[in-house]
């Protein structure tokens, strides 16, 4: 006779897989204020909670990737902050970053949207509202093209590099940091797996 142990792994079709308290994978200063457990440790117990419904779970393959999850979020909110501090005219953070980055190196600093859309593999309505957000804040220019007035063109404006250069030493130093305890080995190492890890995603 199956134990209930083994049923209950065996029986995920009928059932719900249990919520993950995603608490624990909140910002860590307020988790730090909330609770004493340590993130790495709430990572864990997540991925725990995947090995007990169901038997195919591989607990480390999920530790990674939420490890990775939470490492891109605590990364985020520390751009944020970081970028908050310049005291720019609108928030530039996520797709907005994205967008801004690409028209600074893109030819004459401007770029179809769908070109935008095409190159950072966002939504187009998505790019079009982000640009439309840069553009209050002066930092892009919207027109049409003098070829095909149903092609919109977003351009870069001389606030818009001003900003973007402001921005850059900023990431960069905070991308240094959270890099700053491996060796260059390591990095590289890291960086090998996570390209693996990426190419097997995508492929």
């Amino acid at each position: 006779m199956q134990s209930a142990r083994s049923r209950k792994k065996k029986g995920t079709r009928g059932g719900a897989l249990p919520a993950l308290n995603m608490a624990n994978f909140e910002d860590q200063e307020e988790q730090a204020e909330a609770t004493t457990v340590p993130i790495e440790d709430a990572i864990v117990e997540g991925a725990k909670q995947y090995t007990e419904i169901l038997a195919s779970a591989d607990s480390t393959a999920i530790a990674i990737i939420l490890t990775l999850w939470e490492a891109n979020h605590v990364q985020m909110l520390a751009n944020h902050r970081a970028m908050d501090s310049i005291g720019l005219p609108v928030s530039i953070a996520g797709t907005r970053l994205t967008i801004l980055r690409t028209l600074y190196f893109a030819p004459e600093r401007k770029m179809a949207l769908s070109a935008i859309a095409k190159t950072t593999k966002t939504n187009l309505t998505v790019v079009s509202n982000m640009v439309d957000a840069l553009k209050r804040g002066g930092l892009v220019e919207r027109m049409g093209s003098k070829l095909d007035r149903r092609v919109s063109i977003a351009h870069l404006t001389p606030a818009g590099e001003e900003a973007f250069l402001k921005i850059l030493p900023v990431l960069s130093a905070r991308m240094t940091e959270a890099c700053s305890q491996y060796t260059e080995e390591e990095k590289q190492q890291f960086l090998c797996f996570l390209q693996r890890l990426l190419y097997q995603q995508i492929s």
